[in-house]
């Protein structure tokens, strides 16, 4: 058994090791004391350096609950959401700051469906109810069984962005806007320029082409690709000096050309007449940028001025030339009616009776040249009847065969073509003409080529006076002669022109020609070009009319046997008129104006068996058939006329006269004519 002492040190030494203990536990008590105090000051120095830096960060922060409950906000937030503290923006739910309040839900379901952290624009509401963007980028907090804490973010006010976003988007509508107006415009532009009848050119300040249009490249030839960024080279360079001073006039001053006449040359170097119109053209800022240039292609225009100039000279020639045959016709007459009294008073043995037959002769070449002037001055047609053109061009190139063997004819003859309404004399003198035409430039021989066809008047091709709408015959004769030079072209229809020796032609072959078709409702076009030969076209209006078929039968002894009445302003036919109607037993009286033929008639009309009318009286003219019509409506009239049967006469004839006498005449034309009359009617 231990002693007390014993006891009483042991339990001495548990108390010491005890208070060792609890000394070391105050100690380290103490510490954790001061380790507490220690960690405390950290934690509010953290908190207050955490406060500084969330109140003091540039941006809004935040923690709300699940519910939209504000649990925390940072004063930069209050600032930009303008709230006057942070105890009344606590005060306040989330979704009160939304300015849409679904943008909350929707905000809602993007955190809890969403990622870590979700970033969206959105709109929200101020203290004072202005709304602003700002970008919301947040995340979620959540439990350790996924169960929503909290969510919190910071808010970036955008709304300045916004604007600017904003703006440029308008700004890039637009320009968007501008720019589809500028393609639209540049496609109506470009459609334009594309679909213009009219070659455009767009030059810049130096000349250079920058655009030319699509008919532009059918009309001169060049394309694009050729001329971009070149000038054009088909201006002709007695053009060049007049060309250069009108452009410098448009670039320079801004002179507006219009309508300004040049010629220009193809690609393949064809001449061509153009008018030309031309502007200058502004930049964006109204500064001078370059030319704008139409050129209208007026080569069938001039042709058609040149072709009525003509016509209008050859109308006027023809005019002077008509009445130069009428004239003459009257002259003549007196010497032909002579001749033939002279003539019915002796036989052949007389010695005077070939030297007046020989003057006959020259009588009746005088009326042929006098014939082709009236064919020229179109008053030649004679008897107009269906006729079959074919039959026409295969009797008188069968009769010229035979004259000029050492050229071969061709016929190209249409089988179904029309007939024509014409006077077959003045038709076959045509071809007679147009085949010694040829002749002549075949004087070693070659081939002539006949071809008819049938045609309407669009095929005709543009002329100074429109066709009438309707069938037409066409009749081309072609030679491979040494053909027409341009200058010569141009005149070969004029009266007494002709390239041929002095006694070797009248110039009157081709100009009754043009003169016959044209006074037959026709038209006549020519092509030669030196060394390739020479073609005629020529187009008649078509008939659905059969040609007719006559046998004429004459008397083999006229006699006269009545009254006749002369009239006639020319004293000369009168006077041989008289000699040659008495010689042939008639009775006769005469007047030398329209007024004295109506008196004379109204007083003898009832004794008077045939009328002999000049057709130009210098009073009343061709009324005085009207007049004598009305007396008797069964006066048999005969026209007479150193003209042909022209326009009037054709009326005449229509309205009842019983025929028509080309000047001069002899008795036995005069008495065959009268028989027709009398005798027929």
């Amino acid at each position: 058994m231990l002693n007390r002492n014993d006891e009483i040190g042991a339990l001495a030494q548990a108390f010491d090791r005890v208070s060792r203990q609890l000394s070391e536990l105050f100690n380290s008590l103490q510490e954790r004391v001061e380790e507490l105090k220690q960690t405390q000051e950290v934690l509010k120095e953290s908190e207050t350096h955490y406060r500084n830096l969330f109140d003091g960060v540039p941006i809004g922060l935040y923690q709300t609950g699940p519910d939209g409950q504000i649990l925390d906000v940072n004063a930069h937030l209050v600032s930009m959401l303008g709230y006057p503290s942070r105890e009344s923006f606590l005060q306040r739910n989330a979704s009160d700051m939304y300015a849409n309040p679904n943008d909350r839900a929707l905000w809602k379901h993007l955190m809890e469906s969403g990622g870590d952290i979700i970033t969206h624009e959105i709109e929200m509401r101020q203290f004072n109810d202005n709304v602003i963007w700002v970008e919301n980028q947040s995340r979620t907090v959540r439990e350790a069984d996924d169960r929503v804490l909290y969510y919190e973010g910071c808010l970036k006010d955008i709304t300045e962005r916004k604007k600017a976003e904003h703006a440029q988007m308008e700004s890039e509508n637009k320009y968007r806007d501008l720019y589809a107006e500028s393609k639209r415009a540049e496609e109506v532009y470009r459609s334009l320029t594309h679909s213009s009848p009219d070659p455009i050119v767009i030059y810049d300040l130096k000349g250079n082409v920058q655009y030319i249009s699509p008919v532009f490249t059918q009309l001169f030839g060049w394309t694009e690709e050729e001329v971009k960024g070149k000038p054009v080279p088909y201006l002709p360079s007695a053009e060049q000096e007049a060309t250069m001073s009108l452009i410098r006039e448009v670039i320079e001053n801004g002179v507006i050309c219009q309508g300004y006449e040049s010629r220009r040359y193809t690609k393949d170097r064809q001449l061509i007449d153009v008018s030309i119109s031309a502007s200058r053209y502004d930049d964006h800022e109204g500064k001078p940028a370059g030319m704008l240039v139409i050129l209208r292609d007026i080569s069938q225009r001039k042709k058609l001025e040149v072709q009525l100039q003509h016509s209008e000279r050859m109308k006027a020639i023809g005019t002077l030339a008509g009445g130069v045959a009428h004239d003459f016709n009257n002259l003549m007459l007196g010497i032909q009616g002579n001749l033939s009294l002279m003539l019915s008073e002796m036989d052949e043995n007389h010695p005077n009776f070939k030297r007046i037959k020989s003057i006959e002769h020259l009588i009746q070449s005088g009326a042929q040249l006098t014939g082709h002037l009236l064919g020229y001055a179109r008053k030649g047609r004679y008897e107009i009847n269906p006729v079959n053109l074919n039959k026409i061009a295969m009797e008188t190139s069968e009769t010229f065969g035979r004259t000029r063997k050492d050229i071969t004819v061709h016929l190209d003859l249409d089988s179904s073509l029309k007939a024509i309404e014409a006077d077959k004399a003045q038709i076959e003198q045509v071809l007679m003409n147009l085949y010694i035409n040829a002749a002549d430039a075949m004087q070693d021989g070659g081939d002539l080529f006949l071809k008819t066809s049938s045609v309407v008047h669009q095929d005709i091709g543009q002329q100074v006076n429109a066709p009438k709408p309707g069938p037409y015959v066409h009749l081309q004769v072609r030679d491979t002669g040494i053909g027409i030079d341009e200058k010569n072209l141009e005149r070969i229809f004029e009266p007494f022109f002709t390239t041929k020796e002095i006694g070797r032609g009248t110039g009157l072959g081709l100009a009754s020609v043009y003169g016959i078709v044209k006074a037959h409702d026709g038209f006549i076009d020519v092509e030669s070009k030196i060394d390739q030969g020479t073609t005629f076209n020529i187009y008649l209006p078509g008939t659905d009319k059969e040609p007719q078929h006559q046998e004429a039968s004459e008397p083999d002894v006229i006699t006269g046997q009545g009254k006749v009445m002369l009239v006639d302003d020319e004293e000369v036919a009168v006077d041989v008129g008289i000699e040659m109607l008495q010689k042939a037993g008639f009775s006769v009286v005469s007047a030398m104006s329209g007024k004295e033929a109506i008196d004379l008639y109204r007083d003898q009309g009832g004794d008077i068996d045939l009328v002999i009318l000049d057709m130009i009286m210098p009073d009343i003219g061709g009324e005085v058939f009207d007049e004598i019509k009305a007396i008797n409506p069964h006066a048999k009239v005969l026209l007479s006329s150193g003209y042909s049967i022209d326009g009037k006469a054709s009326e005449i004839l229509q309205r009842g006269c019983k025929g028509f006498i080309q000047k001069p005449f002899g008795l036995e034309q005069l008495m065959k004519k009268i028989f027709e009359i009398i005798e027929k009617n």
